[in-house]
């Protein structure tokens, strides 16, 4: 059985600076990717920023890799640059999915890949990890060892005092 590569399938891809939304790139589809996945992109590119532990990673200039094949599902990814790896990957999900859901897979998938590849425990502040969960329809970020709501996915700039 061979794997299956999300990017080199028929499908629509967009490339979406996490940052200098005033520099997209060329070669977009002519009509933007459903929205609750462009706030879900922009929420956890938001908190990347904050509560980074382990290897300086730089992320200013990452892009989105976002792409929606031919079953509606939803891939995600980023290129590599600056010296971090790219990556993509795609678990299925819809292109209809709301933003809460979105997001905690967004961030999920961040996570794995920076602790995986990078070395990187994020968000941390080097003890544990906070975990993207779905509370009560809202993308959260918890921290697991109390099971207390530390900030919403998008607002752990507010909330990094929170977390002890």
């Amino acid at each position: 059985m061979s794997v299956r590569n999300p990017w080199t399938e028929d499908q629509l891809v967009w490339h979406i600076p996490m940052f200098d939304k005033a520099s997209t790139p060329d070669g977009n589809p002519t009509f933007d990717p459903p929205a609750a996945w462009v706030r879900a992109l922009e929420a956890v590119a938001h908190d990347l920023r904050y509560l980074r532990y382990g290897r300086n990673v730089r992320i200013d200039r990452l892009t989105w890799e976002f792409g929606i094949d031919t079953n509606y599902s939803v891939h995600i990814g980023w290129d590599g640059r600056d010296g971090i790896g790219g990556f993509g990957l795609c678990e299925g999900l819809s292109m209809d999915a709301p933003f809460a859901e979105a997001a905690v897979w967004v961030a999920e998938t961040v996570q794995w890949d920076l602790a995986g590849y990078e070395f990187v425990q994020w968000p941390s502040r080097g003890h544990h990890l906070l975990i993207p969960r779905l509370r009560a329809g809202t993308a959260v970020w918890i921290n697991p060892h109390a099971d207390v709501t530390v900030a919403r996915v998008g607002e752990l700039s507010a909330n990094v005092t929170g977390f002890d």
